[in-house]
């Protein structure tokens, strides 16, 4: 009933059954064998997620480098960057800075550390994160992050290589730009996380959170949550062409 296999084609263990059964959550199947008493069966469907989960997400972010990777390519690095910023502003960025105005830096943390639990974050990519209160802030840290810092690094749960060279050759800037974290050579993927600060600037005068990205690959990235937009760095906006607002402007 809650039976996996080895499969030669995907090179990994996948859900076996009776044909209807396999359109049973794997949550509702980890239950029932809990319930059944079966503690292998949950504990091996259990671990099971973590390949469920991920062949599909690693996909559509493997899939968005090499899309905006053929932007640059094809039409520039400006016009992928208008690309992305059109994108990230319209729906998704500014819903998400909207809803976290609206809560307190703790519950901000506790949100975003779920939406990066489900990003696969971690060396076993099931979710890991490192959450630190460092004093004026929070950090949420990643190592390696579920998609940029997979892809630059690597997979070693599905051997495959680094994103960076063969066979994906995917792209990053050639120039260092305000949406770039001022530097060059940030994959193009990355520069997502750039542009959330630039759109919480435009919008509020300040981020909510900000991005520690390391150009080495092998070090961890943060998202940072400062607990008052007084304790944000200058560099931050710095990087970013921006000044910082003087205190009292902007949204917080």
């Amino acid at each position: 009933m809650y039976g996996l296999s080895f499969s030669e084609a995907l090179g990994r263990q996948i859900r076996q059954g009776r044909l209807e059964s396999l359109g049973e959550p794997t949550q509702r199947l980890i239950k029932a064998a809990f319930l059944d008493g079966d503690d292998d069966a949950a504990g091996e469907l259990a671990d099971y997620t973590v390949a469920e989960g991920k062949g599909l997400h690693d996909l559509f972010c493997d899939w968005i480098w090499d899309l905006l990777t053929r932007i640059a390519d094809t039409s520039g690095e400006e016009e992928m960057s208008r690309m992305l910023k059109q994108s990230q502003a319209g729906w998704m960025m500014r819903r998400s800075w909207r809803g976290y105005l609206k809560l307190s830096v703790e519950d901000r943390v506790a949100l975003t550390a779920e939406i990066m639990r489900s990003h696969r974050c971690g060396p076993g990519q099931d979710g890991e994160l490192t959450i630190r209160d460092d004093g004026d802030s929070i950090a949420i840290e990643m190592d390696p992050c579920g998609s940029g810092g997979r892809m630059r690094r690597g997979d070693p749960v599905d051997g495959t290589p680094s994103r960076l060279g063969p066979p994906y050759n995917f792209g990053v800037t050639k120039e260092a730009h305000d949406w770039s974290f001022g530097q060059k050579g940030v994959p193009y993927y990355c520069v997502h996380c750039a542009m959330n600060e630039l759109l919480m600037m435009e919008w509020g005068g300040h981020p909510l959170w900000v991005t520690a990205y390391d150009p080495d690959a092998s070090k961890p990235c943060a998202w940072i949550f400062y607990k008052s937009a007084g304790a944000i760095p200058e560099r931050y906006y710095t990087r970013a062409g921006r000044t910082k607002p003087a205190p009292g402007e902007g949204q917080f």
